[in-house]
This record gives structure tokens, C-alpha cells and sequence, in this order.
């Protein structure tokens, strides 16, 4: 039987590490967001931002799936990332 080809994984990355980075990925996001809402900027500039913003949320939101089990719902929003590390003792 063939083994099926999976990507080689860094197993020296943690949860804890995995958390931080998504936590950091929606907090760019968040500021992002907050910066093109507030500052007059060109509508070209605008979109290509906020594409931006949605890139790093998805970015984010993908780094579930290398959580130790996997979890793909585990970095949806800001919020379920903050209660992750605060488990994990992010914010200690």
C-alpha cells in the first residue's frame, strides 16, 4: 500500500507557539481594519488593504489545522484565539 505524501511538519513548533502567531496574525488584522476605517485614504489602496485583512484572517484561522490534535474551528475569531492562550498561558 502506498503511504500518502504529507508535508514534514516542524515538530519542535508548540500550541503555545501556534497560538501566539494566530493571536499576532488578528491583532495586525484588527489594526488593519481600524487604520483604513480612519484614515482617508484612495478606494484602490482601500481594497487592496482589505484584502490584506482578509488574507491574515484566513492565515490565522488556517493555523488550527497544525495544532497538536488539529482543531480547524480553534482560531476562528479573535476572541476564541484570546481563550486558546489563555489555556495554553499566553497571557501569563
Amino acid at each position: 500500500m502506498l503511504k500518502k505524501r504529507t508535508k514534514k511538519r516542524n515538530l519542535l513548533t508548540t500550541n503555545l507557539e501556534i497560538t501566539e502567531l494566530a493571536y499576532t496574525l488578528h491583532i495586525t488584522a484588527n489594526r488593519l481594519r481600524d487604520t483604513i476605517s480612519a484614515v482617508n485614504i484612495p478606494s484602490a489602496y482601500r481594497v487592496q488593504i482589505s484584502r490584506k485583512v482578509h488574507w491574515l484572517i484566513g492565515q490565522a484561522q488556517s493555523l488550527g489545522y497544525e495544532l497538536q490534535p488539529a482543531s480547524p474551528d480553534a482560531f476562528l475569531t479573535k476572541k476564541s484565539t484570546e481563550i486558546i492562550g489563555e489555556q495554553l498561558g499566553l497571557f501569563d
